[in-house]
């Protein structure tokens, strides 16, 4: 690999409006606020309203042999 090209890597602290944070490694370094999170975003918590458009999609087609 080539020296001096690669960006230096520095401990970011992440913050979500949820109150939970996490450290990881970004460029960026210092204190990034995030809207959600994977504590606090419907789909990992399993509160999802709506179903993905793929299980939509795979519903209605075994719906419709199911009528046929």
């Amino acid at each position: 690999m080539k020296k001096d090209i690669h960006p230096e890597l520095k401990v970011t602290h992440f913050v979500c409006g949820c109150g939970n944070e996490f450290d990881l490694l970004s460029t960026k370094g210092g204190v990034v606020h995030l809207e959600v999170c994977n504590q606090c975003h419907p789909f990992y918590t399993g509160k999802l309203k709506i179903k993905p458009l793929f299980l939509e999609i795979k519903g209605t087609t075994e719906t419709e042999n199911q009528n046929a």
